[in-house]
């Protein structure tokens, strides 16, 4: 089976936005075994659109367009479809309902260009849009089928996977397809894959590695004639890549980064505080993020690295950080802080700079810190401070938690 992708939006031409849909699906595609034959940008231009269409279901058995569906004028996606179908769009009355019941429950007026949102056409139906207003579109073209989704990204991946990805799932040859995602912090991708090479190289169930912002992500995918089949041989291969890495995973595909960080200290019925120096507040935006933040995190501070040293009179980053860990605990009379301390090298400009980076984080057990350095631009120093940062506190605590007395 084969699929193309066909990224659209102006801004996307125009180099405004990343197209980060377009690699998900890719990733998403080859864990299926469905091979990705093309990718595309085309503009917000319906001649375009109709054209792209055509030509892409002249090649692939399953096209997936992104973005399009909006409200306004140059959201030309349902249009460009319907017209490669021949059909018309007719509103539907529930989508209709839902759409208003949406702005209702926020206590505004929908604006009558949304009655677009609930357009659909005979050989369509809905894929449900539980994060925005816009529905997609599942059409079915012969032997061939259509995807239409959103393009904001957190709305699109959620529709793949809960509304599309089941749809197409069951056009497969294979009557059950299992896939399971762990999440890794503090080890890279080339190692990942390293350790796991053997299990990469076997190619069932397939393992593949992806880099991501939350650390590096590994999918296990398994084509079977039955479910049970299917998630048996994924559970052993799991178990097995736990046994290589299990220091390094802290959780699946539902789990986030921020409640793995948090979640220790939250059993052990502590708190933190958060001390950082030259950072812009990066681990503390990260964290805060979590669920749990309002129940562990006693409080956050940013400050710039000349006042951090002004209070502790000691040059050294790492050093530095060991006192604003403590102190922050100390304040706060909490039983863990952490400290992120950034350092410039003096006459840093915005292309490259070098930067030193101690990080500490005071716990019942004493104070643990470490310190790095990295040659690069400012905000990418500050992006890999977060993350060793977020590596060194849930590495410390997995320890310190570990062994505490009693």
């Amino acid at each position: 089976m084969r699929a193309v992708v066909l990224s659209i939006g102006s801004e996307l031409m125009q180099g405004f936005l990343t197209d980060t849909n377009a690699t998900f699906l890719a990733q998403e595609l080859n864990a299926l075994g469905i091979e990705l034959i093309g990718v595309a940008q085309v503009g917000d231009s319906l001649d375009r659109l109709v054209t792209a269409l055509d030509r892409a279901l002249g090649d692939a058995d399953i096209v997936i367009t992104t973005g399009g569906i909006g409200p306004t004028d140059d959201d030309l996606t349902r249009e460009a479809v319907s017209a490669v179908q021949n059909e018309q769009v007719a509103v539907d009355p529930d989508a209709e309902r839902q759409i208003r019941d949406y702005f209702a429950l926020r206590g505004a007026p929908m604006p009558e260009q949304n009655v677009k949102q609930a357009w659909r056409i005979p050989s369509s139906e809905f894929l449900a849009n539980p994060m925005g207003t816009a529905p997609g579109w599942f059409v079915r073209r012969h032997d061939k089928v259509i995807v239409s989704m959103p393009g904001v990204p957190r709305e699109m991946f959620r529709m793949w996977r809960e509304q599309a990805l089941p749809r197409i799932v069951d056009r497969l040859d294979q009557s059950a397809i299992v896939s399971r995602t762990l999440k890794t912090i503090g080890i890279g991708e080339s190692a990942v894959e390293q350790r796991l090479i053997d299990l990469v190289r076997r190619g069932y169930p397939t393992v593949a590695t992806y880099a991501k912002d939350d650390g590096v992500h590994i999918r296990i995918t398994a084509m079977a004639s039955d479910r049970d089949e299917a998630e048996s041989a994924v559970a052993a291969t799991i178990e097995s890549i736990r046994g290589e890495l299990d220091a390094f995973i802290y959780g699946e595909l539902s789990d986030e980064l921020a409640d793995a960080l948090l979640r220790p200290i939250q059993m052990s019925g502590g708190h933190i505080a958060i001390w950082e120096a030259g950072n812009a507040g990066r681990l503390a935006s990260l964290v805060e993020e979590s669920i749990l933040a309002d129940e562990v995190i006693a409080g956050a501070r940013s400050t710039s690295f000349a006042l951090a040293l002004q209070r502790t009179d000691d040059p050294d980053v790492q050093g530095t950080a060991a006192w604003c860990a403590r102190a922050s605990a100390n304040e706060l009379d909490v039983a863990y802080g952490i400290s992120v301390v950034v350092q410039l090298a003096a006459g840093a400009d915005a292309d490259r700079s070098t930067g030193q980076v101690g990080i500490a984080l005071a716990h019942p057990g004493g104070i643990t810190s470490r310190r790095h350095e990295i040659t690069a631009v400012p905000h990418e120093i500050r992006r890999r401070a977060t993350m060793w940062a977020a590596d060194f506190l849930w590495s410390t605590l997995r320890e310190t938690t570990r062994h505490r007395p009693g």
